[in-house]
């Protein structure tokens, strides 16, 4: 059972990016015992952070993605992508004009990238 939770554990530090020299290491620190809490605790907060930023910028690609899925719906409806290209902020659905503000270099985004 004990081997079976170190195999998830591992299982879960890979999926999450951590090398393979940083999992040897935090096996290594869970050998020596409670006197290596702290730095365990370290290690999952930087990867913690890690994760947060790779989310964010995998959110931002999927907003990206999403707004040129409704550009080529709007040209292929219209049959020409003149027709969303042209179109005012105003026209453009509210949850795709930052992306599109962003994409013609009229506003610098919030995240690193």
């Amino acid at each position: 059972e004990n081997d079976f939770e170190w195999l998830q554990v591992i299982r879960c530090m890979k999926k999450a990016g951590m090398s393979i020299k940083d999992i040897r290491q935090y096996i290594e620190l869970s050998m020596q015992g409670d006197d290596t809490i702290d730095t365990r605790l370290e290690m999952f907060r930087h990867q913690r952070e890690v994760l947060t930023q790779q989310i964010q910028q995998l959110q931002h690609t999927l907003e990206t993605v999403e707004y040129k899925c409704w550009f080529y719906e709007a040209a292929k409806a219209a049959g020409t992508v003149d027709v969303p290209g042209a179109m005012t902020d105003a026209d453009v659905p509210d949850q795709f004009r930052a992306i599109r503000q962003e994409l013609r270099g009229q506003k610098i985004p919030n995240i690193e990238r």
